[in-house]
């Protein structure tokens, strides 16, 4: 059976050291790579990531993307 699973796209996320998606994912299956410049590497933004096996699919992390960068995709 397959499951939803977040996935980003990477082109609409700001990468945003306050990002609303990676602090509300109750699993907490977002992380960001410190892919900016100077300011999102000292506070710790960065283009997010999904790990693919801590996500459960509940779309909380779609819910809070300010850029509608998240969507729910089937996985297997």
């Amino acid at each position: 059976m397959a499951k939803r699973k977040a996935v980003i796209n990477e082109s609409k996320c700001d990468g945003s050291p306050m990002c609303a998606a990676r602090r509300m994912c109750p699993q907490k299956a977002i992380t960001q790579k410190p892919d900016g410049g100077f300011i999102a590497k000292l506070l710790g933004g960065g283009t997010a990531s999904v790990n693919v096996l801590s996500c459960t699919g509940c779309g909380i992390c779609m819910q809070y993307c300010p850029h509608n960068a998240i969507t729910m995709v089937k996985r297997h």
